[in-house]
């Protein structure tokens, strides 16, 4: 099973025997899916966090994607992966959204982006990954799914320096965060705010790693 994701702390969550992980940002994540050419694969998951479009949702909500979509593009996850993994999520006491996922190239820092960007795609959720992954996995002829708990929520500002936070590598970059609160620390307060969205969102995704394989009877054999 492949695990895409942005951050090297998404792919930690679903570490494993059976997993592999590429993560990154969009040309690290491209070269190392590139380099997966050939490897046989069993699945495709795009694992991690999402920022929230639709104002119903709160962070740590589980999105399970139905869509993914980019400008003309698009690209459908296996409607049985999905429906199998809802029911492991509700047996195990979640409460998944099934959802679009909008496909994005940077973060979404402010309401007014992420309510433009809901009104011109009618998604539940966007990150930067989906694409990418759900291309993949169609190009090589394997199933696919989206998990994603939501991160930020819609009515939730990212601040400036959340686009200075990551590395090219999915690390983050702590240094340049404290050096950003020094040059402007009235971001404190949204840095605090981003920090405590987005720990309930890893909670949840640990939460979903703990259930299982969730898809046991409907992968192909081991390869």
């Amino acid at each position: 099973m492949l695990i895409v994701c942005g951050l090297k702390r998404e792919a930690a969550v679903f570490a494993g025997p059976d997993a592999l992980s590429a993560y990154g940002d969009g040309p690290t994540l491209q070269s190392k899916l590139d380099q997966l050419a050939d490897r046989p694969l069993r699945m495709v998951v795009s694992f991690g966090l999402c920022g929230g479009l639709d104002p119903a949702l709160s962070r740590g909500d589980i999105v399970l994607g139905t869509e993914v979509v980019s400008g003309g593009q698009s690209v459908t996850p296996d409607a049985a992966l999905t429906e199998a993994l809802k029911r492991r999520l509700v047996d195990g006491g979640e409460r998944p959204v099934l959802g679009r996922i909008a496909a994005a190239e940077a973060p979404v820092l402010t309401r007014q982006g992420k309510s433009a960007l809901h009104d011109a795609t009618g998604a539940a959720a966007v990150d930067m990954e989906s694409l990418a992954a759900g291309l993949f996995a169609r190009a090589r002829g394997v199933p696919f799914a989206i998990l994603r708990a939501v991160c930020d929520p819609a009515d939730r500002d990212l601040p400036p320096l959340a686009l200075a936070a990551v590395d090219p590598a999915g690390g983050v970059k702590v240094g340049a965060v404290i050096a950003g609160l020094i040059r402007s620390p009235s971001h404190l307060r949204g840095v605090i705010a981003a920090a405590v969205d987005s720990a309930a969102a890893i909670r949840a995704l640990r939460r979903c790693s703990r259930l299982g394989d969730p898809f046991p009877d409907l992968l192909p054999p081991r390869l």
